[in-house]
């Protein structure tokens, strides 16, 4: 049995697996790449049952792409407003 993780906005995630070998993904370029899985988000909303909206940005604070995921398919990295974990 798994445990099911829910994530608030603002929660740093880790893609730990792609369900969906091809989503919709936004950025700011006309072709932004897919998420793999080991990178890192920030959860921006939550926009359905266990369903979120992440998105993943460069060090300097450059947005890369934007994506839904599954809650299935995410690992918390860092609570909003605590310490890594």
């Amino acid at each position: 049995m798994s445990i099911m993780t829910t994530f608030d906005q603002s929660d740093r995630v880790r893609v730990e697996r792609l369900v969906m070998d091809e989503r919709p993904v936004d950025g700011p370029s006309d072709s932004p790449p897919p998420p793999r899985v080991g990178e890192l988000g920030t959860v921006v909303a939550q926009v359905g049952d266990d369903l979120y909206l992440v998105e993943h940005a460069a060090d300097d604070g450059q947005q890369i792409w934007v994506a839904e995921f599954h809650g299935e398919e995410l690992s918390l990295v860092e609570r909003a407003g605590d310490a890594a974990l």
